[in-house]
């Protein structure tokens, strides 16, 4: 997975793991188990404009730990894996295909758009009073800007992994135009998410 926040990341992830069984590795999960609250880095950073190399850090032991529970995810011979996190920067995303690559598994970019900012406003309002669900942290907006200003293009990356675009506002579901066998089945496992609307 990888998308910024509130553009139905979780929701997609879920879906899939409903469909495709495997296993779900959830960010928000990582950042629970590693004692990570985003509404205390947000206040402690203030909203992520001071002290943000401390978060930076707590930030990269939950990636690395997420790393480690895909090697060893792949290593059990589950299949598939569905590593659930913004994945915003190159290289997480390149972390994430080299332990794939390493095991033989094919990886798939499911990028998750939302290009109205008003929703995704909307979505982060719909957390608040929430933030005790793993899901539902991220409930201020400062997380959105924060990830968003260190946000690098899925599409731009070389070379180009097989994406699967999936857009929560207009409900459609893009599959590559040329892919693995893989990626036409996630693509078909998120048609009926996309088609109902959903808002996470």
């Amino acid at each position: 997975m990888a998308g910024l926040p509130a553009t139905g990341k979780t929701t997609a992830a879920q879906r899939l793991h409903a469909q495709l069984g495997g296993m779900l590795i959830r960010s928000c999960d990582v950042y629970a188990d590693l004692g990570i609250s985003l509404p205390v880095w947000v206040d402690r950073t203030a909203g992520f404009t001071r002290e943000v190399s401390a978060y930076d850090a707590a930030r990269d032991e939950a990636y690395a730990e997420m790393g480690r529970r895909l090697t060893q995810a792949l290593v059990a011979g589950e299949n598939p894996v569905i590593v659930d996190a913004v994945h915003g920067e190159r290289e997480r995303r390149r972390a994430v295909h080299a332990i794939c690559h390493a095991h033989d598994a094919v990886a798939v970019v499911v990028l998750c758009c939302c290009d109205d900012l008003q929703e995704i406003e909307r979505r982060f309002v719909a957390r608040r009073g929430r933030e005790h669900q793993p899901e539902c942290e991220a409930s201020d907006l400062a997380v959105y800007r924060d990830i968003r200003r260190r946000w690098q293009d899925p599409q731009r990356d070389q070379p180009l992994p097989p994406i699967v675009i999936v857009d929560s506002v207009r409900e459609v579901v893009l599959p590559p135009a040329a892919g693995p066998e893989v990626a036409i089945r996630v693509a078909a496992a998120l048609v009926p998410y996309a088609q109902g609307r959903a808002r996470s």
